[in-house]
């Protein structure tokens, strides 16, 4: 009995094994006649063709994104650049004016001193 069961087993899995071998034969290399052929490699270059268009699109695209962030990071650049231009100018009216607040209450007080001394605007 057990001979016949390891024999049936077997034959089963030969033929097991031959279904799935004629299966991936007819899957993987299916026979076509040359009219097939040719109109699959037909196909195969439109679908070749179509994905080189839409590479070179794709490459389009990004290149023109490329352009558009260095355009803005050239604008905020410029922009910053502006900004410490007016800051400094602002910093340096500010040193002009308190130098001149400073050099002010010197000139008051040599005029101050000159009225002193002299007794007087007229004499």
């Amino acid at each position: 009995m057990k001979s016949t069961l390891l024999e049936v087993a077997k034959d089963v899995k030969d033929a097991v094994g031959e279904m799935i071998e004629q299966g991936v034969q007819s899957v993987a290399a299916p026979q076509l006649t040359p009219k097939q052929i040719q109109q699959k490699q037909g196909e195969d270059q439109k679908q070749i063709l179509e994905a080189r268009r839409k590479i070179a699109w794709y490459q389009k695209i990004d290149e023109e994104q490329k352009k558009v962030r260095a355009q803005s990071q050239q604008k905020e650049a410029q922009r910053l650049q502006s900004e410490q231009r007016q800051e400094q100018a602002e910093v340096q009216q500010t040193q002009i004016k308190q130098v001149q607040k400073q050099a002010t209450p010197e000139e008051v007080l040599r005029t101050q001193i000159e009225r002193k001394a002299g007794k007087g605007l007229g004499g």
